[in-house]
């Protein structure tokens, strides 16, 4: 076992972490040189990060050194690829995020695999640009610019017009499948700094079959003047030849049958919830979710749920499962609060603890509505909504924070404590999602924005995350996306935790950044 191993185990532990902890530990001694990425986000190379892992209960504790300080994660399982490994990580009831182990060599499988998928690409190329000229082929990171390895990149010109793809292999998933498009926009950005571009490119995305809804969604709002998109799926119908096809528009999604909304008030209470309330009056708050049930949290941690048409049933536990609260088990949950109290505080005893890191946009979009008024005096005070379900068709997404201005334009606010390239992205896709809900009345219908007449013209962006936290590629992002898509950069004080401060904020429209 390798030095960085791990450094506990329970007696008998369950299959599946045998098999992961055999797997962390097989990575490290065998492939100390991999590269490991966050979703589009590079860590660094395994021995570098100095990877540890400690099982913790029925998880697997993993700690990996990053730039002047350590990132600690949960792990769900870790699972052998043919590229590498995959490490799901557990974060509350949030979609599970994927640390992905690429070996620095590939196997032959592995780039029998890739040579095919350049042959098909290349074939499908000149059966629609015929006599094109391919300039380039690659499917190397670059990492000083942000360009992945995940992705093959072919350039090539048609005469006088240039063309750019980019291909996902068969066996991406959904999440990755959209982190084409930040990829594209990005190697776009490198490509024009280097004037390797005389016009204004097409650029192809192919994605597997079933993969392109949100990508086709957040395409379009690329500014046409800095690229043409073009989304397509494909399948492989045999060896090195694609079928590819245009992908299906979404369907409308229609309420109470694809989505829900979170039911607004008034707040229902029973005796047993007045209990737990008062085990921690000045941090628990209370938020609305769906009509099934109300979050509890302290500084955006849940840590129990309030179930039934009077609020009188809870559940507590961090995670999954929880336990029914009774009378035999309410002091555990009194230790439970206490414990979170403890430890989830600016001045925590233990800055490495799962309650001081968990859920930290959470911790951060709590602060901020606590100072809403003070740090935004331009939305409508008291029309500040945060976890607001937004679909495209029945594909669910949550905006962090939804305001609106005084004057009724709305406001999609999205929250990073960490850098992530993805982030410009994410927002836009959330905006384009709000601004259908908006045209439908949605909003209204359901008794948001009460007391205030919404503008149907198209929402404003407020990106927001620790000043240095913010990822180097942001602008690059933002100068390829619409135009007239106005976007605030407000960076806040890194130790925000002791109360968020706006320390800069810049606003623009993307066009400005040309």
């Amino acid at each position: 076992m390798s030095e960085a191993g791990c450094k506990g185990r329970m007696r008998d532990p369950a299959t599946y972490l045998r098999r992961s902890l055999t797997l962390l530990e097989w990575i490290g001694s065998s492939y100390p040189e991999a590269r490991v990425t966050l979703g589009s986000v590079e860590l660094g190379r395994w021995r570098d990060l100095g990877a540890r892992w400690q099982l913790d209960g029925d998880k697997i504790r993993l700690q990996m050194r990053r730039i002047e300080r350590n990132a600690m994660f949960w792990v769900g399982s870790v699972r052998a690829a043919p590229w590498g490994a995959t490490v799901r990580i557990w974060d509350q009831r949030q979609p599970a995020e994927e640390i992905r182990v690429i070996w620095k060599e590939p196997e032959a499988a592995s780039k029998l695999g890739r040579s095919r998928m350049l042959m098909a690409a290349r074939e499908w190329l000149r059966s629609i640009l015929p006599g094109c000229r391919i300039l380039s082929a690659c499917q190397a990171p670059d990492r000083a610019h942000t360009i992945s390895g995940s992705y093959l990149r072919i350039r090539l010109r048609y005469g006088d017009a240039e063309y750019l793809m980019l291909a996902s292999a068969e066996e991406t998933d959904e999440a990755r499948a959209q982190e084409i498009l930040g990829q594209a926009l990005l190697w776009l950005s490198h490509l024009s700094a280097r004037s390797l571009l005389r016009t204004t490119p097409t650029v192809y995305l192919l994605v597997p079959e079933g993969r392109s809804a949100v990508l086709c969604h957040r395409s379009k709002f690329i500014n046409p003047a800095r690229a043409r998109i073009e989304v397509r799926e494909y399948r492989e119908s045999a060896p090195q030849q694609w079928e590819v096809r245009q992908p299906d528009p979404p369907v409308t999604p229609i309420e109470d049958r694809d989505f829900r909304w979170p039911v607004l008030g008034p707040f229902r209470w029973s005796s047993l919830l007045a209990r737990v309330m008062d085990l921690a009056p000045a941090t628990i708050q209370r938020y609305p979710r769906f009509h099934d049930y109300d979050s509890l949290r302290i500084w955006g941690l849940e840590f129990a749920r309030v179930l039934g048409p009077e609020r009188d049933r809870i559940t507590y536990g961090i995670g999954s499962p929880q336990v029914e609260l009774s009378e035999d088990n309410f002091e555990d949950l009194r230790v439970l609060v206490g414990e979170i109290v403890y430890y989830r505080r600016a001045d925590g005893p233990a800055t490495e603890h799962p309650y001081y890191r968990m859920q930290a946009e959470r911790w951060l979009e709590c602060l901020l509505l606590n100072e809403i008024a003070y740090l935004f005096p331009e939305l409508a005070p008291g029309l500040v909504y945060p976890q607001i379900p937004v679909y495209l068709g029945k594909i669910p997404g949550r905006v962090d924070i939804l305001g609106a201005d005084r004057e009724g334009n709305l406001v999609v606010m999205e929250l990073k404590v960490t850098e992530d390239p993805d982030m410009p992205l994410q927002s836009l896709d959330y905006w384009g999602r709000v601004i259908g809900h908006n045209l439908s009345g949605d909003f209204e219908r359901r008794g948001y924005f009460a007391g205030i007449r919404l503008s149907r013209t198209r929402p404003k962006i407020y990106l927001v995350s620790p000043v240095f936290s913010f990822h180097d590629s942001l602008e690059r992002v933002l100068r390829c996306l619409d135009a007239n898509l106005e976007v605030s950069k407000i960076a806040i004080n890194e130790n925000w935790r002791w109360g968020a401060k706006i320390l800069h904020r810049s606003d623009y429209k993307c066009g400005d950044l040309a």
